[in-house]
């Protein structure tokens, strides 16, 4: 009769610290989900008032079409105005968020092809370092670019 009660009251623990962990677990995910929606909000308040970079789209479309001469000429500013505008951007995570969205964008007009389309994606990635903030390198990764 000891027995069975004490298998009972093992059984019970068991059962009672299997609820508890299951719980524990989707309090956890959820709070995860809650700060990842928070970060996103707080990227694309700071990617907007960093003019969603449009600065550094300009420079990424002109790199990556026009040849080495023009290129120098043509681009100086706009790389000058797009590393202001992602020292405006604050979390360096959004940063990279933000050239992410903006290779995006290109990638749907759909105007580039092949080599200029790498050419972007890699210039995209460098930029932070070229602009001498952190990260140094993004790490952006979009569906079928290639």
């Amino acid at each position: 009769m000891a027995r069975v009660m004490i298998l009972g009251a093992i059984s019970l623990a068991i059962l009672f610290m299997a609820i508890t962990v299951s719980s524990s677990r989707s309090i956890t995910i959820t709070v995860s989900e809650e700060v990842e929606n928070q970060q996103s909000r707080r990227c694309q308040q700071q990617i907007q008032q960093a003019q969603q970079l449009r600065s550094c789209q300009q420079y990424l479309r002109q790199r990556s079409q026009s040849s080495e001469e023009e290129e120098a000429d043509q681009s100086r500013g706009d790389i000058q105005r797009c590393c202001q505008q992602l020292q405006q951007i604050q979390d360096p995570q959004c940063r990279c968020e933000g050239l992410r969205q903006v290779v995006q964008q290109e990638q749907q007009r759909g105007e580039l092809q092949g080599r200029e389309r790498q050419e972007m994606l890699q210039t995209a990635q460098n930029l932070p370092g070229l602009c001498r903030v952190s990260p140094q390198r993004c790490e952006i990764q979009t569906r079928s670019w290639f």
